[in-house]
């Protein structure tokens, strides 16, 4: 065994090797910077990333599944530091990978952001804003937590991971009897509707150190629980920045974590911000910055788990950023052959994932937004 937790860890150059916990779009990306960063990259090849782009990146390949520990710890042997970015791990089998391997991200974070209930409970703590919410056994808790929650509310599973079918929206009175005859995975959680909110999310990086960088807050829109379009700068004002910054500092001091985390947001009209969630890893919404900012949220990320310096982010233009789906794709090769000044990133890592992300960027917004809506893609 070696690279044990205890121990004083050293700075992991370019040229050792970084071992990636993960088969989704965040750790191709991930695996994408650190080769262009001079690394080595291991990971675990699950049967649904077999010969993918991903795939074609890895320099030490270890096939298997996530969340067999045999697998994990022979990543461990091969790799100077590992990292996960997939937040739904099992988290006492990354525990125990922590006690002999280098993790910085630590495992944790798991138990707050894995299961809904923690994740308010951690949130209210620190007297942040989230939405109302009660915790839910039977059918009888749904009519007595609607008295005080009232319509419209959300019902949704206690620990994340679930898909969407098991979420229930209930809109009307009439909704309860249909909706209730569904509680089939024990605890949930029932949780206020914020209607006609702004969506935001913020990146944040975290150094061993303690020192906290926030990179500029997005600007997002999803559809049916999917990614559909991430802008930066968001369209907020200074005091709703301010605000936000200050929410992802206290967030993350009080976060046993290192490394690159998300925060999402909701904004109403009377702007009201309130916590929505918090992502232990990069993730999709902060891809629009790949382009706009001085570091990738994906190099920010790679010089703390390595324990290179970090410095301040800088916008360095306005950017749009669409997901693109398979239905998409004549449509993106027409962009391509035309819009020099896109950003084209496509590539397929699982079957039900998007096949890549489309990049605007430029002085302003609106021409961005304008030229999507012109291409038919927004």
């Amino acid at each position: 065994m070696n690279k044990k937790a205890g121990k004083v860890m050293p700075v992991i150059y370019p040229g050792q090797t970084i071992g990636i916990i993960g088969n989704d779009q965040r750790a191709y990306m991930l695996a994408l910077k650190a080769k262009e960063m001079g690394y080595r990259v291991a990971a675990i090849v699950t049967p649904q990333i077999q010969n993918t782009a991903f795939t074609s990146l890895i320099d030490c390949q270890i096939d298997g599944e996530l969340n067999d520990y045999q697998k994990l710890s022979q990543l461990g042997e091969v790799s100077q530091v590992l990292t996960y970015t997939n937040e739904l791990l099992d988290e006492a089998l990354l525990e125990q990978l922590a006690q002999q391997y280098y993790l910085p991200q630590g495992s944790n974070v798991l138990s707050v952001t894995q299961d809904r209930y923690l994740e308010k409970v951690f949130l209210n703590d620190l007297n942040i804003n989230i939405p109302p919410f009660a915790t839910i056994v039977d059918v009888d808790d749904i009519y007595q937590a609607i008295e005080s929650i009232g319509y419209p509310c959300i019902l949704k599973p206690i620990q994340k991971g679930y898909g969407k079918q098991y979420q229930r929206f209930i809109q009307q009175p009439s909704d309860l009897e249909k909706d209730a005859a569904s509680l089939k995975l024990g605890t949930y959680i029932l949780e206020s509707w914020i209607p006609d909110a702004q969506e935001l999310s913020v990146m944040v990086v975290k150094c061993k150190t303690g020192q906290i960088v926030t990179l500029p807050v997005i600007e997002n829109e999803f559809d049916d629980h999917r990614l559909k379009m991430s802008l930066v700068p968001a369209r907020i004002n200074q005091d709703v920045a301010t605000e936000i910054n200050r929410l992802a500092h206290l967030i993350g001091d009080k976060l046993d974590y290192i490394g690159v985390f998300g925060v999402e947001f909701f904004l109403t009209p009377d702007m009201n911000i309130y916590v929505k969630r918090i992502i232990p890893t990069p993730h999709a919404t902060g891809d629009v910055l790949s382009h706009t900012l001085n570091f990738s949220q994906y190099e920010y990320h790679l010089k703390v788990i390595c324990q290179l310096a970090v410095g301040p982010a800088r916008l360095n233009s306005a950017g749009m950023m669409l997901g693109v789906q398979e239905r998409q794709r004549s449509l993106i090769q027409t962009q391509m052959k035309i819009k020099p000044d896109w950003y084209f990133n496509l590539h397929t890592v699982t079957a039900d994932q998007q096949i890549g992300l489309v990049t605007a960027t430029g002085q302003t917004i609106q021409p961005l937004i304008a030229n999507f809506e012109a291409a038919d893609l927004y």
